[in-house]
């Protein structure tokens, strides 16, 4: 059983420095698989902001994939953001926008999904293009045959109806067709600072809260515990009681052969 510590929306500039140590603590002590970071690092996409977050990423078990988030690009510099967006992402935190993470029992998939500009006045909205898609393809196809396979995203490609006015990654329907062909098992993601799990084309979709910052979104910190297998798949949300991380909301699917979608339980 494959253990992946889901982490979202740390938010540094907006975070709350004893609940970062708090949450080192407990993903150490889940000793994970796989740490998954579902982007927006920072606040403001700030130098000092990324330093903060290159310091928190470097206490965490590893391997780590973590991935950008709509925070992450400068917003409040817009030269800056459409010239060279990713500059202090490369600089503090990796060269990758994409990474990759391919083991025995597992592949999971970074996908880049926050975007410099867009037809909504909303740029915070993500988006995924079809060459990300041929790509994540590519890279499931060449997994083994009975290994998870994990997309890690920071926009949602599902979520309940009272948030999806925060929208959707854009394509998302398209998208998650493509991943279905992919036989991809799970997909994690953020952006709406609360933790929610469902299953769209028979794939698992997990969202994580916001895990150390003070933006709040009705619902306490939190980060997921997941366990998983290529047909079992157990979600813990654990929410911040001011003490410390502990196990408030549970789902849990499952399905009977990998060629099956997965069912709720």
């Amino acid at each position: 059983m494959i253990r992946i510590a889901h982490i979202s929306d740390l938010h540094f500039g907006r975070h709350l420095p004893r609940l970062s140590e708090a949450l080192i603590a407990a993903v150490e002590r889940m000793r994970p698989t796989l740490v998954a970071l579902s982007g927006d690092l920072t606040q403001r996409a700030r130098p000092e902001e990324f330093a903060a977050a290159a310091n928190f990423i470097r206490l965490l078990p590893r391997p780590l994939l973590v991935v950008p988030g709509n925070h992450d690009i400068p917003g409040w510099n817009p030269v800056r953001r459409f010239i060279n967006p990713w500059r202090h992402w490369r600089h503090y935190i990796s060269s990758e926008l994409e990474p990759c993470i391919r083991e025995r029992e597992f592949i999971a998939i970074g996908v880049q999904t926050a975007r410099r500009a867009g037809l909504h006045l909303d740029w915070s909205r993500g988006r995924i293009s079809q060459s990300q898609l041929d790509r994540i393809e590519r890279l499931a196809a060449a997994a083994e045959p009975d290994s998870l396979r994990v997309l890690v995203a920071h926009h949602p490609f599902v979520a309940p109806a009272l948030l999806r006015r925060r929208g959707l990654v854009g394509r998302a329907n398209r998208a998650l067709s493509g991943l279905h062909s992919a036989r991809i098992d799970l997909i994690l993601g953020g952006h709406l600072h609360q933790g929610h799990a469902g299953i769209a084309n028979g794939i698992v979709v997990a969202q994580a809260g916001t895990a150390i910052s003070s933006r709040h979104k009705g619902e306490p910190n939190a980060f997921n515990r997941i366990s998983a297998s290529p047909c079992h798949i157990q979600i813990d949300s654990l929410h911040w009681d001011g003490a410390e991380f502990a196990a408030r909301r549970r789902w849990t699917f499952q399905r009977d052969t990998t060629s099956e979608p997965f069912m709720a339980l």
